[in-house]
């Protein structure tokens, strides 16, 4: 499912038995958090959510935590541990300050604190289902991980690969980064998934294993082009000419500024 928010639209994903769901990532706002658990009810029309998985430390990704708990009671939030050691620090009040800047009054106190759990081997099970969460280390942030579904030749690839919008490139400043996170796409393909779903898309985009060539790309597009660009709104320009058609021009301005601060 979609979600319409200000930096980029947001992705949950959301699977189904024939009892039990599973919810990967949630969004981040209280209007996002009474919208989200609607379509969850409606959706699942009496199945159970069991599980929530966190893919990254991001807060659009893990906010509607305490909110989701209440809705969903029982339901149990988990990760691995190294992306419960990066959400830590996403808690800085720095950062509270960034999000409360662009989302004024819309993010509750509560939302600021880590809920989820480390898994077990890093992975659990839906009805004998094998969900298999991966480490990768950088990819937008620091800690990343995908979940891989093998019996729905499925990865759930959180903010590692992007669908046809501009990508967070404000955490990868420097070359090893961007490096980095195109080592952290590799792992990916090596699991060599039919389906990849994202963490923000274009709506209607389709989810689809090119997306982590097409991410892969353009990362070292945006490389060449820190190389050549005299300022944070030269490199903008240039980012733009190649990717007309991609959306989210605030977090390709953010990033572009990165580069220069």
């Amino acid at each position: 499912m979609v979600f319409r928010v200000l930096l980029l639209p947001t992705v949950v994903t959301l699977v189904s038995g024939q009892s039990e769901a599973v919810l990967i990532d949630t969004l981040f706002t209280s209007d996002q958090a009474v919208a989200l658990s609607d379509w969850i009810e409606e959706t699942l029309n009496g199945k159970r959510l069991r599980t929530i998985y966190s893919s990254h430390g991001h807060g659009d990704h893990f906010f509607n935590g305490p909110y989701m708990q209440r809705r969903f009671p029982g339901v149990e939030i988990v990760s691995t541990n190294h992306s419960i050691d990066h959400m830590a620090t996403q808690l800085t009040p720095k950062i509270q300050t960034f999000w409360n800047e662009l989302f004024p009054g819309q993010i509750p106190e509560e939302s600021f604190q880590v809920l989820a759990k480390p898994l077990a081997h890093n992975k659990f099970t839906l009805e004998g289902h094998i969900f298999e969460a991966i480490d990768v280390g950088h990819s937008d942030t620091d800690e990343t991980t995908f979940l891989h579904v093998p019996s729905l030749d499925m990865v759930v690839a959180g903010d590692i690969v992007y669908n046809d919008v501009h990508m967070w490139m404000t955490e990868s400043t420097t070359q090893g980064q961007r490096d980095a996170w195109i080592r952290s796409l590799d792992k990916v393909a090596a699991a060599n998934p039919g389906i990849v779903v994202g963490s923000h898309h274009r709506e209607g985009g389709v989810d689809g294993a090119f997306n982590i060539d097409a991410s892969k790309e353009y990362i070292s597009t945006f490389s060449t082009l820190v190389t050549k660009a005299k300022n944070a709104t030269d490199l903008y320009n240039k980012v733009l000419e190649v990717y007309p058609n991609r959306i989210g021009n605030l977090v390709l301005w953010l990033g572009c500024q990165a580069q220069f601060d």
